[in-house]
């Protein structure tokens, strides 16, 4: 007798063995890319950076806490985007020929802007909260000088 590969010795039918089919391919996902955000303006430092300045400030050094000042070079339109719906902002209205626009943020406010782990520091005896915020921005130079108190 032929050898039939679906036949055993015995006689008994035994159906050919399928591969199996192969999976689809999945398809790539696409990446996603963020847009850019009209207006935001120029700043030296990112919002994780001027967050990271903010949690440095409040280091226990020496039996208390050492600077609470730093310097940002932005322009008017990241200060608008950035302090414009969360801050008290003297004058209301101002633009780049403005001499001094001061924002005022509260520990609630900059915890909104920067998150609460940015706005709170400390070790294991003892533990600082940012009660306020103070930047004070010069939009024809473009510096601006940020004062917390704990």
């Amino acid at each position: 007798m032929e050898y039939l590969p679906f036949l055993q010795r015995d006689g008994d039918y035994q159906p050919p063995v399928e591969a199996p089919a192969a999976a689809p391919a999945k398809k790539p996902r696409a990446k996603k890319v963020a847009a850019p955000t009209p207006g935001l303006g120029y700043c030296s430092l990112s919002k994780k950076d001027f967050g990271d300045k903010i949690k440095s400030a409040l280091v226990l050094e020496k039996y208390e806490i050492q600077s609470m000042r730093f310097y940002v070079k932005m322009d008017v339109a990241f200060f608008r985007t950035f302090f414009g719906g969360n801050a008290r902002i003297t004058p209301q209205e101002y633009d780049q020929n403005t001499a001094v626009v001061v924002a005022e943020l509260n520990n609630a406010q900059a915890g909104q802007v920067f998150g609460v782990s940015k706005i709170k520091n400390g070790n294991r005896y003892s533990t600082y909260h940012l009660a306020s915020m103070m930047v004070v921005f010069y939009p024809s130079t473009g510096n601006a000088s940020c004062w917390l108190t704990v």
